[in-house]
C-alpha cells in the first residue's frame, strides 16, 4: 500500500522522508545532509546510526532507486499515501518497537536493546510483557472493587449513624421545646402570684400608713392647742392667770405622745416570708441566665452554623434539667478507693498505677472495692438535686465510667455496671462515648466528650449526663433509686486520670 511505501522512505535519523537519499558501506539509507551531521567527526571511519557498522566517512552513494521511488511517492495524491493505522516506531532509531524494559518501563526496538544503558536490565517481548500486566492490572481490579465494597459499607453504616444522630436531635428538640413551654408556664404562673402578693401587700402597706398619719395628726393637734392655751395664760392677768392653772399644769405634765406602731408583726412577717421567695426566685433566674448566655457567647463564636431557625440550639438541649442547681463540690472517697488508686491531696484527681501488689487476697475492708479500680465520691445524695463535672486525661488508651452508684451497689468481686445492680453510668475513652445499660449492653452515642457533667435528681429519679465543653445533654438513665446515691468512678486503663470539679 501507499501508506507502507511512506514508511519504507523516511529517513532513520530525522523520520521524516528522504531528501537526496544516499547509502553507506553497510547498505542503509539515509538524507545526505543528515548521515553528513551524523559522520561529521575528526576520524575518517563512524558507526552506522542503525546497526553500528563501522564505515568510511564520506564514501557515500546516491541511491537512484530511492530516490524516484520517493518522486512517485510524492506525486500521489495526499489520500492516496496517509497512513490509516501508523506503526509505532522508535523515535531514536525509527525502527518497530519489539521490546519492553521491565526496568525503565519503556518501549525499544532491536537497536534499543543492545545499547549499555539496557545491557543489565530485564527485557521482554512486548506481547509477553502485555500478559503479565495484565495478570498485574486483573489483580488490583480485585483489590480495588473489594475496597470499594468496603466503602459501601462504611457509607451504609456512616448514613445509618447520622440517621440515627438526626432522630436523637429531633427528638432532643421536641423534648426542649416542651420542657420550654412548661418552664414557661410555671413562670407565668410564679409570676402572676408573686405579682398579686406584691400588690396585697402594698394595699396592706398604704392603709397602715394611713392609719399612721391619722393618729399622729390627732396627737399633735391636742399638743398644739394645750401649747396654745399656755401660751394665752402668760398674757392674762394674775387673777385670770391662776384660776385652774393647777389642772392646766397637770394636763401639760401628763401629756405624752402615743407612738403607734409603724409595721404591726404580722405584716412584718409577710414581708419577710415574700422577701425571701423574692431572693430564692432571683437566684434560681440568675443561675440559669449565667450559663445561658454563656452559650449563646460560645455559639455565636463558634464556626458551626445552625441549618435554619427551626433548628437545634446547644442551649436547648439543657432543658429544665438546668434549674437543678449549680454544681456542687465533689470529693473522691479514700475510704471507698481500690489499692492502686492515686488520690490527690485535695481528694480531687485519681490516677490508676498498676504497681506491684503486695496481698494478692486484696483489701480486708468490705468497703474498698475489689479487684475492680473504682471508688465513690462524697457527699451522697438522699433526696433533691446535685450536679458535678468530671474530666478523663491520661495517655492516648486512657479510658474510665463516670456516673452515679446506689449505697447498696456490690463493691466486691467483677461488677456487672448495669441500673439493675445499681450502677448508671457512661463509659469514656477517646474511641467513643458508651451508655451501659441492662445487661451490661454497651449503648453508643455519637459524641466522644472528654469532661462530661453529671446531674442526679433524686426525686424523679433521673441521671443526666452533659457534654460540659457544649452544654448538649449526652444521655438519661430514669432510674429507681433504692436509698442514697454516691458519685461512682471506675479507671479501665493504666496511667487514667479523672479529675472533679467544682
Amino acid at each position: 500500500m501507499a501508506s507502507d511505501l511512506r514508511e519504507e522512505v523516511n529517513c532513520p535519523i530525522c523520520m521524516d522522508t528522504l531528501q537526496e537519499p544516499v547509502s553507506i558501506d553497510c547498505g542503509h539509507t539515509f538524507c545526505s545532509q543528515c548521515i553528513t551531521e551524523a559522520g561529521n567527526t575528526s576520524n575518517s571511519l563512524f558507526q552506522c546510526p542503525l546497526c553500528k557498522d563501522t564505515v568510511r566517512r564520506g564514501m557515500f552513494k546516491p541511491n537512484w532507486l530511492v530516490m524516484r521511488l520517493v518522486e512517485k511517492i510524492q506525486a500521489m495524491g495526499p489520500t492516496e499515501h496517509q497512513p490509516q493505522d501508523k506503526e509505532l516506531r522508535c523515535q531514536r532509531h525509527g525502527e518497530k518497537l519489539h521490546y519492553f524494559c521491565e526496568h525503565e518501563g519503556e518501549l525499544l526496538c532491536t537497536v534499543c536493546r543492545e545499547a549499555k544503558n539496557h545491557t543489565s536490565h530485564r527485557i521482554s517481548l512486548i506481547e509477553e510483557a502485555a500478559q503479565d500486566y495484565q495478570v498485574q492490572i486483573e489483580s488490583q481490579v480485585g483489590v480495588l472493587e473489594q475496597k470499594e465494597e468496603e466503602i459501601i459499607q462504611e457509607k451504609v453504616l456512616g448514613e445509618q449513624m447520622i440517621d440515627d444522630s438526626m432522630a436523637w436531635v429531633l427528638l432532643e428538640k421536641e423534648k426542649a421545646l416542651e420542657e420550654f413551654k412548661s418552664l414557661r408556664q410555671i413562670l407565668d404562673k410564679e409570676e402572676k402570684s408573686f405579682l398579686s402578693r406584691l400588690k396585697q401587700l402594698e394595699q396592706e402597706v398604704a392603709e397602715r400608713m394611713k392609719q399612721y398619719i391619722t393618729v399622729t395628726e390627732e396627737q399633735l393637734g391636742s399638743l398644739r392647742t394645750l401649747i396654745d392655751i399656755l401660751k394665752a395664760r402668760l398674757q392674762m392677768p394674775p387673777l385670770q392667770l391662776l384660776e385652774d392653772i393647777q389642772e392646766i399644769l397637770s394636763w401639760s405634765e401628763e401629756f405624752q405622745f402615743l407612738n403607734p406602731i409603724l409595721v404591726p408583726s404580722d405584716l412584718v412577717k409577710n414581708i419577710s416570708e415574700t422577701q425571701t421567695k423574692h431572693d430564692s426566685i432571683i437566684k434560681i433566674l440568675k443561675n440559669f441566665k449565667g450559663p445561658s448566655a454563656l452559650l449563646l457567647e460560645q455559639s455565636s463564636d463558634s464556626d458551626w452554623e445552625a441549618p435554619g431557625d427551626d433548628s437545634l440550639e446547644p442551649a436547648e438541649s439543657l432543658g429544665t434539667d438546668h434549674l437543678l442547681g449549680s454544681l456542687a463540690p465533689v470529693t473522691l472517697d479514700a475510704a471507698s478507693a481500690h489499692p492502686d488508686l492515686v488520690l490527690s491531696r485535695d481528694l480531687k484527681t485519681v490516677t490508676l498505677d498498676l504497681g506491684p501488689r503486695g496481698d494478692s487476697a486484696g483489701p480486708a475492708d468490705p468497703e474498698r472495692f475489689y479487684p475492680e479500680p473504682c471508688l465513690l465520691g462524697r457527699p451522697g445524695l438522699g433526696a433533691g438535686a446535685r450536679a458535678w463535672e468530671a474530666e478523663l486525661r491520661g495517655p492516648a488508651d486512657a479510658a474510665c465510667v463516670v456516673g452515679v452508684a446506689s449505697e447498696f451497689a456490690p463493691r466486691r468481686g467483677l461488677l456487672g455496671l448495669e441500673p439493675g445492680a445499681g450502677f448508671w453510668v457512661l463509659r469514656l475513652s477517646r474511641a467513643g462515648c458508651q451508655a451501659l445499660t441492662e445487661g451490661c449492653e454497651a449503648e453508643a452515642l455519637p459524641v466522644s466528650p472528654r469532661k462530661v457533667s453529671v446531674r442526679v435528681d433524686h426525686d424523679c429519679e433521673e441521671v443526666a449526663f452533659y457534654d460540659a465543653a457544649t452544654h448538649c445533654r449526652i444521655y438519661t438513665f430514669h432510674a429507681s433509686f433504692p436509698g442514697q446515691v454516691f458519685p461512682f468512678f471506675g479507671l479501665l486503663a493504666p496511667g487514667t486520670r479523672i479529675t472533679l470539679s467544682p
